[in-house]
């Protein structure tokens, strides 16, 4: 929105120049917004994924162990998984075939993992939402991956950080994704990702080899997994992992994003083109989109 959704399983169709011009302005996630938006629209790359980064940072910290700490032996900060990939809310009775599977492109999950679960990489990770609620069916994976993939219900916010937490990157291999929380809750938990570069929104999160790797497609996939792999594996603790890793991926998103920052931004952008339709409070430092 406001383009054509990409949903091949809707049949939902509207004139999109109604809604870019309806507006006289937007915050949008796209890689070009002035090839869609007229000059008199006023526009700002913003999402709610900027916002409201406090809780994954305090569960993060929690389950954080500084260098040289006295609890770096700590079970609890173990490191399990290389990754945690994120389905939504999975279409597990067509195995993975609808529209959240395809908004999450499992269908390149699938591909990927006859690579990731191979001889040569022997990744482990956990795929999430990828059974039923009832817990007694999940989505086909290649064979491969037994005993190194884990398939989950639908979780908790929790339960998934926990999982997140005990995994070395995070995994975001979809294209018609608006711009995935899960990106900044990783990137504020320390942890960085193996992002699809041509994902909708969510791609300013991206900055390789400093929040984690970008790959295009399956040709270059091996590749980045590769160089991802090799600078996360460490020896298991959190302490060790992040002696070795060269990412900074908590670093770039505090100095970035949250309500202060990403709020500061939207409130200037409000005063700027739109202060004579708006009256704020006195002292208002920051606006923080809600409802989403």
């Amino acid at each position: 929105y406001p383009l054509q959704s990409p949903n091949p399983y809707s049949a939902n169709t509207y004139d999109e120049r109604y809604y870019l011009d309806l507006f006289p302005g937007f915050l949008h996630m796209m890689h070009n917004p002035d090839e869609y938006f007229s000059e008199r629209v006023k526009t700002i790359l913003m999402s709610q994924s900027d916002f409201n980064l406090d809780e994954p940072y305090e569960f993060g910290q929690r389950h954080h162990v500084n260098i040289g700490s006295a609890n770096s032996d700590n079970d609890n900060n173990e490191i399990i998984y290389d990754f945690v990939y994120s389905g939504g809310d999975q279409d597990v009775e067509t195995d993975c075939v609808g529209w959240a599977s395809y908004n999450k492109n499992f269908s390149f999950v699938r591909q990927a993992l006859e690579i990731m679960c191979s001889s040569e990489f022997n990744v482990t990770g956990v795929l999430v939402a990828n059974k039923n609620k009832a817990n007694t069916k999940a989505c086909t994976i290649p064979p491969t991956c037994a005993d190194k993939i884990v398939q989950t219900t639908f979780l908790n916010q929790q339960e998934f950080f926990t999982y997140i937490s005990k995994s070395r990157w995070v995994f975001l291999p979809q294209i018609c994704d608006a711009s995935p929380r899960v990106s900044t809750q990783a990137l504020s938990m320390d942890k960085p990702l193996l992002m699809n570069r041509n994902i909708m929104g969510g791609w300013k999160y991206l900055v390789p080899g400093v929040t984690g790797e970008e790959f295009h497609d399956i040709h270059d996939f091996k590749e980045k997994l590769r160089t991802i792999l090799d600078n996360t594996r460490g020896g298991g603790s959190v302490n060790e992992e992040k002696k070795k890793s060269p990412y900074t991926p908590l670093d770039f998103v505090r100095k970035n994003y949250g309500n202060a920052l990403a709020g500061k931004r939207l409130l200037e952008f409000v005063q700027t083109h739109f202060g004579d339709r708006v009256d704020l409070p006195e002292g208002t430092k920051y606006l923080v989109p809600t409802g989403a």
